[in-house]
């Protein structure tokens, strides 16, 4: 009998179950019903924390925390190591499998149902802590509710914000936080059961990896889950599943969530339904998460107090009344200044330039700092603020991450004056600012996408205003005085990591590939001087970040550096923006190189259909393109042979499958108002540059250290996926030149050479198409690999004889003599020889070009005898079959000259040179 996995089983057994009679089924949904919203599971007389639980897809309040021998663990348990916290479950109908009709509602809608049963649940006690504990969909749910409490308006009763502001952390029990191939699972289970039963496909589709309501959750629980201590445990067992097999629902790098650099992640030995399954005290997993749950219950009551002050003082604003004296007595400070801060010299004078004018100025003096996350912009006008404080009458600091927060800090800055305006408004401040003068409003990461400035900033030249951000439309506040803080100077960049580390080395080779490989980039540099400076590993830094790129990059110990995150965690955010095509398109452009991307590329790949060129035999390059390739081998035209009509055994389905991947990012059809749309959304981010040539033509730029970010967000599948993405993007722009100019696969040229080698070999047309951009840019060392892959593919699908597999050995041949690997190409250049005069017999000019081929590898041996033998054969039968005058006649004659001249017969040598020349 075929093994049924225990969670299907039960699946199959409910089935049975309900399918038994009408009244059974009326029964069933009546009980149903009375298990859906809260059960409370301890009796305290005065808890002082909640410890609130959520289930998770298909899940049951009671019977997802019950382990196999009727162990509810958050009952019988946990009630006895935390004595004073009241321990509620919470259920749900968010079941896709009912046999009655499935609850409708959208995860929006069980977040807002959750919080609302919550906020009566604590009606009595709305400022009691709370630990949530969240399994699977319930994280999700959960993630929704936080989002929702912290955006909550001020005016609401409704009490989300006081969840919100209450709740001290939260447990998650491998939660799908970009979705999860497990959800193909439950669909599947869905539809094998679908005949019986109705499915909430809405809950399904919203789960699925990168769906849209994932990422617009994840973007608003950003910053609800800043203050929130949080604890990732993921599951180390894959979960049986039909047939016997088994599958890891939700692995680890979908159980975190990137960048979170204060959160804490945790394994649990268990699969997807057991991770939240504990029988005993002594289980080694339920020890683990109690171990948390003591700690974080220990400070609950300090840290959610300080939480409410903040709070308090934030509604008291929003009321118009005065907040609490210690939240009004001094406005924002300025961010401190690192220790370790190297000055930019560029972006120091240009804000000299534009915010302190030697003449009375007509327009308000502004200047927008933007650019790439961690570049350093908040630290240049820091710095620039600083050393020129003494010339501003008042400077006001605004935390412009957002619209509230903007608000709540110019309004602190005007109560900050005196008591006259202890209960003036932001507009009162705006208004206050455009009767004063010599003032400075500092609107530092002013970073989101619809942030509007316009209204918070004083009408009036008796003032300066400085806007720091990665929004390059942000530029527009000021179209003359803006400049993008990009990469630093070497020695700059070379200064702070000899600052930020401690140590100054002699000579500076290590110093300098150092900051080349981090691409010069400020915080980077930081972070691997705080790396260095804890190591004092100087020398062995570059292997360790090559090794462990990831980690260092998302590591944070940055004290006293004045920095609140790591590099990748500034990417994070701008990256975490971008809409999911625009995504997409950058994972593409990860495997390309990093400068000079061609918008023609894009335009010439959409156009072909993204297919590879298998084009016409008789094609060869133009003479001018041939004459730096023509050098001692009479080879160019040879090596194009194998790049024609030949298709291999690979599976259509699989490039079709990539080229409908990328007409899913870049469309079927070349529309430039889509592209650009596209490349905007990028570029407002700045995650990429556009630059136009002297020709007109526009090209793009993305900082290498993005490229690697980007890499190392995926998995090691994914990556090789989207290498072959990129490569099928290059494949459908490289044609044969018609031009007397190689200048497009001049353009094309770094970026193939960007691509992994496996990326090139997917078959012969793949590997003949980047040799034909070799070939035509002189790249010799770069079609070994190439060559060997073709040779190879024929030989084992041609057999060795085929003229396609001897011309293909022709081609390897010349590129291991060019190489240097004269003994093995000479080798092959003999059989090559060989088989061409059995195959095609003396005269065949393939023949004749092998031989010459061969002659040149034996100078090259310095066996000029035999070379010069075979240089009057070719000669002799080119003679007689082209006749004296024919171009490779006199070159036949040519190279015997040499050849005479090597071997010091220079008298014969010349005689004949001047023959070849008449």
């Amino acid at each position: 009998m075929a093994y049924i996995a225990p969670v299907v089983r039960s699946y199959l057994s409910q089935t049975t179950t309900e399918l038994s009679s009408t009244n059974s089924r009326q029964e069933s949904k009546s009980k149903h019903q009375k298990e859906l919203g809260f059960i409370e599971f301890s009796v305290c007389r005065d808890p002082t924390i909640d410890i609130v639980a959520i289930h998770g897809l298909d899940g049951h309040r009671e019977q997802s925390w019950t382990a196999e021998d009727g162990t509810l663990w958050l009952r019988d348990l946990l009630p006895n190591d935390l004595p004073n916290a009241r321990i509620l479950s919470y259920g749900y109908d968010a079941d896709t499998r009912s046999f009655t009709q499935t609850s409708t509602h959208t995860i929006f809608r069980h977040a807002e149902a959750f919080f609302e049963r919550l906020s009566q649940r604590r009606h009595m006690h709305p400022r009691r802590p709370i630990i949530f504990i969240a399994h699977s969909l319930g994280g999700i749910i959960l993630k929704k509710a936080l989002g929702l409490g912290h955006r909550d308006s001020f005016k609401t009763d409704r009490g989300f914000r006081d969840i919100s502001t209450s709740t001290l952390a939260v447990l998650f029990f491998g939660t799908p936080h970009s979705g999860a191939n497990g959800v193909q699972l439950a669909e599947w289970m869905g539809r094998l059961l679908s005949v019986y039963m109705y499915t909430n496909n809405q809950i399904l589709s919203e789960l699925d990896r990168d769906s849209p309501e994932l990422e617009e959750i994840q973007r608003y629980y950003q910053s609800a889950g800043e203050q929130l201590s949080t604890i990732f445990f993921y599951e180390e067992y894959e979960t049986p599943i039909l047939g016997g097999r088994t599958k890891l629902i939700v692995p680890r790098h979908l159980a975190v969530i990137q960048g979170d650099d204060r959160a804490r992640v945790a394994s649990l030995h268990a699969d997807h339904s057991e991770i939240v399954k504990y029988r005993r005290t002594n289980d080694e997993n339920y020890r683990k998460v109690v171990d948390y749950l003591l700690e974080l219950a220990g400070k609950a009551k300090v840290t959610v107090d300080e939480n409410w002050i903040r709070e308090d003082g934030h509604r008291s604003v929003a009321k118009g009344e005065s907040p609490p004296f210690q939240q009004t007595t001094l406005p924002k400070p300025l961010v401190p200044v690192s220790r370790y801060y190297v000055q930019r010299q560029e972006i120091y004078d240009f804000l000299t330039e534009k915010l302190l004018p030697s003449t009375l100025p007509e327009q308000q003096p502004r200047c927008v700092l933007h650019g790439l996350g961690g570049g350093g912009k908040t630290q240049a006008a820091s710095f620039w603020i600083e050393k020129n404080k003494e010339k501003f009458s008042q400077i006001v600091v605004v935390d412009s991450s957002s619209q509230q927060q903007i608000e709540e800090d110019i309004e602190t800055a005007i109560r900050s004056v005196g008591p006259q305006y202890s209960k003036a408004t932001w507009k009162d401040a705006v208004a206050y600012l455009s009767g004063a003068k010599g003032w400075l409003l500092f609107f530092d990461n002013a970073d989101e996408p619809d942030l509007q400035l316009d209204e918070y900033i004083p009408n009036s030249t008796d003032g300066v205003v400085l806007i720091t951000t990665r929004n390059r439309e942000c530029v527009a506040y000021a179209q003359d005085s803006h400049i993008q803080v990009e990469k630093m100077t070497e020695r700059e960049a070379i200064d702070l990591l000899h600052k930020a580390s401690g140590v100054t080395p002699s000579p500076n080779d290590n110093s300098v590939a150092i900051v080349r490989e981090l691409g010069m980039w400020a915080l980077a540099i930081t972070q691997a001087g705080a790396y260095i400076s804890r190591t004092q590993g100087f020398n062995t830094y570059l292997a360790t970040f090559q090794t462990h790129r990831d980690k260092l990059m998302r590591e944070a110990s940055l004290k006293g550096r004045n920095y609140k995150g790591s590099i990748y965690t500034a990417f994070d955010l701008s990256f975490g923006l971008l809409p999911k095509n625009a995504q997409e398109l950058m994972k593409i452009c990860a495997f390309l190189h990093h400068s000079a991307i061609p918008q023609a590329l894009f335009k010439r790949s959409v156009s072909s259909g993204f297919r590879v060129y298998t084009g016409s035999k008789s094609y060869s390059l133009p003479d001018t393109v041939l004459t730096p390739i023509i050098t001692r081998f009479r080879s160019a035209k040879l090596l194009l042979a194998s790049f024609f009509p030949f298709f291999s055994p690979r599976e259509q389905n699989s490039e079709a499958a990539i080229i409908s991947g990328l007409e899913g990012i870049l469309g079927s059809e070349w529309v430039v108002f889509s592209f650009q749309t596209l490349i905007d959304s990028i570029a407002q981010g700045s995650l990429m540059d556009a630059f136009t040539d002297s020709n007109g033509e526009c090209f793009y730029n993305i900082h290498p250290l993005v490229q690697k970010y980007i890499q190392d967000l995926l998995e090691e599948g994914d990556q090789h996926r989207y290498a072959l993405l990129a490569s099928q993007l290059l494949l459908g722009a490289i044609r044969p030149l018609r031009v007397e100019s190689n200048i497009w696969h001049q353009q094309l040229s770094s970026h193939v050479d960007n691509l992994p080698l496996e990326a090139k070999l997917v078959d012969i047309p793949h590997a003949s198409a980047f040799a034909m951009v070799y070939i035509s840019t002189g790249n010799r060392n770069a079609l070994q690999p190439l060559y060997e892959y073709c040779y190879s593919q024929f030989c084992t699908l041609l057999g060795p004889r085929h003229p396609r597999t001897v011309l293909a050995m022709n081609n390897l041949a010349i590129t291991l003599a060019d190489s240097g690997r004269l003994e093995e190409a000479e080798k092959m250049g003999r059989e090559v020889l060989t088989l061409q005069m059995e195959i095609l017999g003396q005269r065949h000019p393939d023949t004749v070009s092998a031989m010459h081929n061969l002659a040149a590898i034996l100078a090259d041996r310095g066996q000029l005898e035999e070379a010069e033998k075979l240089k009057r054969e070719v000669l002799t039968l080119r003679m007689e079959i082209l006749g004296p005058r024919h171009p490779d006649t006199v070159s036949a004659m040519s190279n015997i000259a040499t050849t005479l001249a090597d071997r010091g017969r220079l008298e014969k040598a010349e005689k004949l040179r001047r023959e070849s020349q008449q």
